[in-house]
Order: structure tokens, then C-alpha cells, then sequence
């Protein structure tokens, strides 16, 4: 490590060097009415056979041996291609303002800004267009970042229906949100079904699921990097858009007119009002939705945006969203007689079970950031962000059950035999302050090369709090008397945890000759938790080489650390999520991942793709078989596994990128599995079984075409393998030694209600042999749901006037009814105990209607 600490030093100190021997040509590029800056627009030196990307504030940098002509060719999706002949004597500082492309005004084009194919040194990456996501199929009409990114290879969908993402194997807390520099820690809006980003304030989508640039940390599996978009500068536009599940609006333009611009945007959703009365009206049972009865969210995006010079600008962030998730309560019934014979003669008893069940479900999001880029008309420029983000989930599921059973001597007669009662519920907290200051220098010392490093220092102050309570009242018939006996526990378990975390980077996208292509970098972490101190030393590398000028060769390697964990239970009937950092008993988790990938530019529109990937995770998290929060000790700590995770699989993808008509078609294959064989820790024996995200195939074909007039349509078909999970499959009374009395009391001897109790603990706490009820099952995430498939088709059709501009647009939601399952519960039918599958959404049509001033 200290040789490379060493190179990369000399390497830097070179550098500087050779600089001095160059002029420096900086600029920006902004759109010609709006004054925005064009970020991912291309600059090319045709001499040099060099280029760069413009980085979020339209800025880019170039270095060339002095007073010799140099051709510039500026190009941007949408825009006029502008050519520039420099011959510069010392450093020049551009403004180039873009003017759009109206040649063709009734034809859209969906080409990404930044392109990751053959000439590029990044691989696992790719620009998703925001025009292109907003004319994909949408569930309700709702435009929905995360959806469009699940139809890509190596993304799994939580389940039918959700936003949730799953990449390469890894689980939902590996993948970091960045929201314009600040952490989005959840991500969705009513139970999943919809993304918590709103597009209308989105200017870019990058998204990485392997070969991370040393720049970003914290997360093993994936980043999705969402650029707000700056406010116009020069006039006033937005929209108001009515739609079935929700309403929307959008305002921006200038305060000061070339300085000062704002941008924000709304919306509000109505679930209850209108999609809720429509799904009873097709379901076969409408009671299943009962608890989605109390569904709505609403959210507010905002940013402002000024510049003080052509060197420097202040950006503002903020977002809020807020989400109410309570279920109605719902019940079930089981009524039935009995004929049993006795020595006696014959009796016959009447039993009655009743369950009751409800939800509260709240959770929300606030997210802020203050950005500054400073550019200078030298060799570098530095953005500085502050920001904050605070996640609070709420979660309390309340259960009653009422058990009786009555001796009936004729139709006017009965007497109670026995009657069990429970009352009892789980209440989940989780709560994330998040404070961070980052700092990334970004330095262009020659024509090959692109040097960026940085630091960054978090605090994060975690309340992970679980609430038991349970009430249980037994009242039974004994010889000719009654006994009755009554229990009850209250568990609060939970504390503030603090973790504060250092980062440091430097990485650089080097081209040290014309086929070859590298970009190397490395990032260091210090995470400091209560009397305990970790370090992680992460090295990345991508390197591509030209086999043609069309095709090329890529081969990657990264490792990550993420220093908190989302603690999932993974039962498929009542699921919950705790997120936890790491202890002095709990570790940092770690991944390495390599990847090997082909691309091939078929031609100027047709990119071909494919990548094999193998991942590595050290320290994934899960609970130990037979934990429960009723039964806990007090230490939720130890009733936590730790093991590894291991993914690997291929991914294809062929996509038509520029045109009237464009789109992809998508596949994967993969396999996600989990080991946990620690000492005391052990999970299914220590042997590997599935992960819950293990969904073998994915296959995904996406087409959109646009008309020249007018209309607007796309179609996506989807096939996933179902999902994994737990699921009981026998019930047993048993005990184990030792084990802790949550009920701080005993029955003394052999009983029928109690268990049997033969020893104190060391503080007078009650341990003994206690008869209770335990679940088991045959496998790890054994069960598996169907398989879905489903086709999803939209139509918008727009028309130009005085006032802007009107948009109609349809979506059908699985067009051909397929009856997916996304959801299981335990009920009764005939007097059995039978699982029961809900499909939330089949045949779902919206419309919505969308008006641009």
C-alpha cells in the first residue's frame, strides 16, 4: 500500500510539472434562452482525439500545448452542434451558449448525455435519459425513476407492482440515493408502489452497479446519482398535471433575471379517492385491500439556484415527503361444531376463533444541501456541499385473538371448556440524522488525463427502537371448578447509536495510449462508533481496451464498505425493517466485486452489451433462527447473524439509443446466496441457501415511438422469477433451557397453562422450562412465489397552444390480466388454515391529464 500511496504521489508531483508547459481552456455551456448549464454535454478536440464530459455546473477543462490551433466541437442530446478554432497564447475562459435543435419540433430524441459504451473507461454504468422515463408505461400514470430503472439487466424489483431495487445480489440498504449531493434513505411512496423522486425536478439519472469511481462510497451494491435541475433563468414556465392517483405542480424561472433562478415543484396523492374504489370494483374480493384503505403521500421539491460569477454558484436543495400507510383493520371468523365420543357416551363442543388485525404505518423523508462551485481559469475547480437528511419509519401492528370452546348439551345450553385471549403488538421505530460536509477537486493537468480527489466527514445519529407488548388471558375447565390465569410482557428495546465517518479519495481517468483506457482510484474510510475505531481502504480500478474502433474490451474491480445495515426480516406475511449502524459487536460490511464486459457499437444508434459479474459480501446481516422480539433478553444485538453473501451472473442488453423509435431489450441471469456458519450463529446448519432476492431470470423489452405529430407510445413487457422468501410450515409447543422468562413469573410445577419452572437467575429473574408455541420451516427462503409476466402499454397525445401545451396521456397497467402475486396471507377457508395470494394489480388503465405553460 505505501508503493502505491508512494506512485500516486510521483505520479500527482509529474503531473504538475507537465502542466506548466500547457495553456488552459476552461468554459461553460448553458442553454442559449434558458441560461442553464448543460451538464454530460460533449467536447471533443478533433486534433487531439480527446474529450470530456461537462461535470453539473456545465463546466469542462482542457490543457494544449500553447498557440497551436485547436479545434472544439461542442455537442449536446436536443441541441446544435457548435464547432469553435482556438489558437490560444494563455489560459482562455469560454462561455459557449447552446441553442436547441427546432429543425425537427414534433420528433423527441431519447439519446443519454453521457455515453458509458465502447469509448468510455466506466463500465456497469449507464445514463438513463429523463424524456425516455417519462414515456415509459407508468403504474397509475405515475412516472417512476426506480420502476424504469428495475427494466434494466441486473435489477430485480422488490415485488410486482414495487419501487423498490435489488442489484446484483445485493439487498435494498446497499444501494446509495443521492439527491444533487444528500443522502435519500427511503426512496418510495405507498408501500413501494411509487418512487419518492419526482422527474419534473430531475435533469439526469446516472446510475452504477459496478467499477464505482473511488468518489462514491458508503454502499456495497449500486448508485443512483439524480442532478436536480436549475430553475430557468430567463423566463417563467411549469405545469399542473391532474392524474388518478395524484396531482401535480410545477413552477420555475428567474428572480433576477441571468443571476437568480427557483424551481419547485409538488404533489399529492388521493389513493382512497379513486384508485382504491376502482380496485374493489374489479377485485373478486375487495376485502383484501382493507389494509391498503389509508393510503396517501405528498412531497415538495425546491431548488435555488445563483450565480455570482462565471466562477462561482450557490446552489440550495430541499426536499420533504411525508407518507401515511394505515391499514383498516381487518378480521377473520372460524365458527364449527364438533361430534366426539366418549366412553361415556357422545358430547359435542362448539369452537369459535376469531383474529383481528391493524396497521400503522408512517414514514417520511427530509432532505437539504447548500452546493458551491468555484472554477478558476487555471488547472482546477472545487464544488463544496454541505447537507442534511433525516428519515423517521414508523411501524405498529396491533393483533387480537379470541379462541373458545363450548360443551353444548342441547340447542339452549352451553358451558365454556376453554378461552384463550391475546392482545399484543409490535411497534417498530427507525429514525437517521444525517449531517455531512464534501469537498471534490476536480484537476485536468494534461490532455489524457482527468484527476479528481476529495474528502467528506458524516455524522450519523441512529434510533433503532422496537416495542413488544402482549397480553394473554386463559380461562379453562378443570374437574368441576374453573382456572384461570392471566400474563403479560412489555419489551422496549433500543438506544441512540452515533457513527461518524471520514472519507477520502483520488481517482483518475487516464489514457496512457490510443486503445487503452484507465481509470484508477482509491478511497479511504475511518468510521468511529462508541469505543471502537474501523478503517477501510477500498481500491478501484476499470480498465478498457479498443478492440476495434467499435468494440472493446472491459475488465473492473471495486471494493466497498457500508457502515450501517438495514435489518430485514424476511417473512413473506408481516415483514419489517430496523436500520442499524455498525457496533462494537457488529462489523462493517464488505464486497469486492469484479466484472468482465464486451460492448459493441453496432452502429451510429444500436449499442450491444454484455457483462459476467462475481460478488463477494462479508458481514451481511440477518436474524438467528428462533429470534423474536417477545422472547428477547434485552440485547437485540445477540439476536443478530452475520455471514456472507455470494452473487454472480450475466447480463445482455441491446438498446436503439437515438431515433424516432427506440428502447432495449434486457436479460439477466443470476443467482444471490447466503451463508451464515459462525460459531452460535449458524442459519439452515451453516450451509448456503438463497438469499430473498435470489429471482433467477429477468427479461425485459422495452419499445417507445414517437409520431411525428402529436402522438407518443410505448410498450414494456416484463419476466421475473418469483421471489423468496420464509414461510412456516409447521407449528410446535416446545422450550429450551435457560431460556428467558418474558414475563418476569413462572408457574410452579407441571400445568397445563404454565411450564415448569427450576431456577432463579443471578438478579431474581424467573428461568425455566416454558412451553410456547415456535414456528418452523423445511428451508431458508424456500418458498418461492410464481412467476410473473405482464405487459404494460401507454399513449400520450399532446397538442401545441396559446397557452403551452396539452398532454392526454393513457397507461395500461398489465394489459392482459395476468393474475401476478405480490403479496401472501394466512386465512381460513372451509375450517382450514390456508394461504391465500393477492394479486394487487391486474388490468389497471389511468389517465391523466398534464398542462404546460
Amino acid at each position: 500500500m505505501k508503493a502505491f500511496l508512494l506512485t500516486v504521489w510521483l505520479f500527482f508531483l509529474s503531473n504538475l510539472q507537465l502542466g506548466a508547459q500547457t495553456v488552459s481552456v476552461t468554459g461553460y455551456l448553458k442553454d442559449a434562452v434558458s441560461g442553464a448549464a448543460l451538464q454530460g454535454a460533449n467536447v471533443y478536440s478533433k486534433s487531439e482525439r480527446y474529450g470530456q464530459t461537462t461535470d453539473n455546473a456545465g463546466f469542462f477543462k482542457f490543457h494544449f500545448p500553447p498557440h497551436k490551433p485547436i479545434e472544439l466541437i461542442f455537442s449536446y442530446v436536443g441541441y446544435t452542434t457548435q464547432t469553435h478554432l482556438l489558437s490560444p497564447g494563455q489560459d482562455t475562459l469560454l462561455v459557449i451558449k447552446m441553442v436547441q435543435d427546432n429543425r425537427l419540433p414534433d420528433v423527441q430524441v431519447y439519446a443519454p448525455k453521457r455515453d458509458f459504451g465502447v469509448n468510455n473507461s466506466q463500465m456497469s454504468a449507464v445514463e438513463l435519459p429523463v424524456a425516455q422515463v417519462k414515456a415509459l408505461p407508468a403504474l397509475f400514470g405515475e412516472v417512476d425513476v426506480m420502476k424504469a430503472l428495475q427494466r434494466l439487466p441486473g435489477v430485480q424489483s422488490a415485488s410486482d407492482g414495487t419501487a423498490g431495487i435489488f442489484v446484483r445480489g445485493g439487498n435494498y440498504d446497499q444501494n446509495l440515493i443521492i439527491l444533487d449531493g444528500s443522502t435519500l434513505y427511503n426512496s418510495e411512496h405507498l408501500k413501494g408502489f411509487v418512487s419518492a423522486l419526482n422527474t419534473d425536478m430531475i435533469e439526469n439519472i446516472i446510475f452504477y452497479k459496478g467499477a464505482f469511481p473511488a468518489r462514491y462510497g458508503a454502499r456495497l451494491s449500486s448508485v443512483v446519482d439524480i442532478g436536480m435541475k436549475e430553475g430557468n433563468f430567463e423566463n417563467y414556465q411549469g405545469l399542473i398535471s391532474l392524474g388518478m392517483l395524484s396531482s401535480r405542480v410545477h413552477l420555475e424561472g428567474p428572480i433576477r433575471k441571468g443571476t437568480t433562478s427557483f424551481n419547485v415543484a409538488a404533489r399529492l396523492s388521493y389513493f382512497d379517492a379513486i384508485v382504491q374504489p376502482m380496485l374493489e370494483k374489479v377485485y373478486d374480493k375487495p376485502n383484501v385491500l382493507q389494509p391498503y384503505s389509508h393510503m396517501n403521500y405528498y412531497d415538495i421539491n425546491a431548488k435555488l439556484v445563483h450565480k455570482f460569477s462565471v466562477k462561482d454558484k450557490i446552489s440550495a436543495v430541499f426536499y420533504l415527503g411525508k407518507d401515511v400507510n394505515n391499514s383498516a383493520p381487518t378480521d377473520s371468523r372460524q365458527q364449527y361444531r364438533i361430534n366426539e365420543n366418549h366412553a361415556d357416551g357422545t358430547s359435542m363442543h362448539k369452537y369459535d376463533n376469531q383474529k383481528a388485525n391493524s396497521t400503522d404505518n408512517i414514514w417520511g423523508n427530509i432532505v437539504s444541501s447548500l452546493f458551491w462551485t468555484h472554477v478558476t481559469n487555471k488547472h482546477f475547480s472545487i464544488n463544496t456541499n454541505l447537507s442534511y437528511s433525516r428519515y423517521n419509519y414508523r411501524l405498529k401492528m396491533t393483533s387480537g385473538i379470541h379462541n373458545r370452546k363450548d360443551d353444548v348439551t342441547n340447542a339452549l345450553s352451553e358451558k365454556l371448556i376453554r378461552l384463550y385471549e391475546e392482545n399484543s403488538y409490535v411497534q417498530y421505530n427507525s429514525g437517521i440524522d444525517d449531517a455531512a460536509l464534501a469537498v471534490d477537486f476536480h484537476y485536468t493537468p494534461q490532455i489524457r488525463h482527468n484527476l479528481r480527489w476529495g474528502a467528506k466527514i458524516s455524522l450519523q445519529k441512529f434510533t433503532p427502537i422496537v416495542d413488544v407488548y402482549k397480553r394473554t388471558y386463559t380461562k379453562a375447565w378443570l374437574d368441576d371448578h374453573y382456572e384461570e390465569e392471566e400474563q403479560s410482557v412489555d419489551t422496549l428495546l433500543g438506544e441512540k447509536l452515533n457513527l461518524k465517518t471520514v472519507a477520502f479519495y483520488v481517482e483518475d481517468d487516464w489514457m496512457p495510449a490510443k486503445r487503452w483506457k484507465i481509470n484508477v482510484g482509491l478511497r479511504y474510510t475511518l468510521f468511529a462508533v462508541k469505543g471502537k475505531t474501523l478503517q477501510s481502504i477500498e481500491p478501484r480500478a476499470s480498465l478498457r481496451y479498443l478492440l476495434t474502433d467499435n468494440m472493446a474490451l472491459k475488465l473492473s474491480y471495486a471494493r466497498m464498505a457500508q457502515g450501517i445495515h438495514l435489518l430485514s426480516s424476511s417473512n413473506l406475511v408481516m415483514p419489517s425493517d430496523l436500520w442499524i449502524p455498525i457496533t462494537r459487536d457488529i462489523p462493517l460490511m464488505k464486497a469486492d466485486q469484479w466484472a468482465l464486459g464486451y460492448n459493441y457499437a453496432v452502429s451510429k444508434d444500436i449499442a450491444f452489451s454484455i457483462e459476467g459479474y462475481y460478488k463477494l459480501t462479508d458481514n451481511v446481516m440477518d436474524y438467528r433462527e428462533g429470534a423474536s422480539y417477545m422472547t428477547s433478553s434485552g440485547n437485540w444485538q445477540k439476536m443478530i447473524a452475520l455471514g456472507k453473501g455470494y452473487a454472480y451472473g450475466a447480463e445482455l442488453l441491446l438498446q436503439k439509443k437515438i431515433g424516432n423509435t427506440t428502447g432495449w431489450i434486457g436479460y439477466t441471469w443470476s443467482k444471490s446466496l447466503r451463508k451464515y456458519a459462525r460459531t452460535g450463529q449458524e442459519i439452515s446448519s451453516g450451509q448456503k441457501f438463497y438469499a430473498g432476492n435470489d429471482r433467477r431470470n429477468n427479461l425485459n423489452i422495452v419499445i417507445l415511438h414517437r409520431f411525428k405529430k402529436h402522438w407518443e407510445i410505448s410498450a414494456a413487457w416484463t419476466y421475473q422469477t418469483g421471489r423468496r422468501g420464509i414461510l412456516a410450515t409447521t407449528a410446535m409447543y416446545g422450550g429450551k433451557l435457560d431460556e428467558y422468562d418474558p414475563y418476569g413469573q413462572a408457574s410452579s410445577g407441571d400445568s397445563h397453562l404454565g411450564g415448569d419452572r427450576y431456577g432463579d437467575g443471578p438478579d431474581g429473574v424467573a428461568y425455566f422450562r416454558k412451553f410456547s408455541r415456535y414456528y418452523t420451516y423445511s428451508e431458508r427462503n424456500g418458498y418461492k412465489l410464481p412467476d410473473i409476466h405482464r405487459l404494460d402499454v401507454s399513449a400520450n397525445y399532446s397538442i401545441k397552444h396559446q397557452r403551452g401545451e396539452s398532454i392526454l396521456g393513457l397507461s395500461i397497467y398489465n394489459l392482459y390480466n395476468r393474475q401476478n402475486v405480490s403479496d401472501i396471507y394466512i386465512g381460513y377457508e372451509k375450517n382450514k388454515t390456508v394461504l391465500k395470494g393477492i394479486c394487487m394489480f391486474p388490468f389497471m388503465p389511468s389517465l391523466n391529464y398534464t398542462l404546460k405553460f
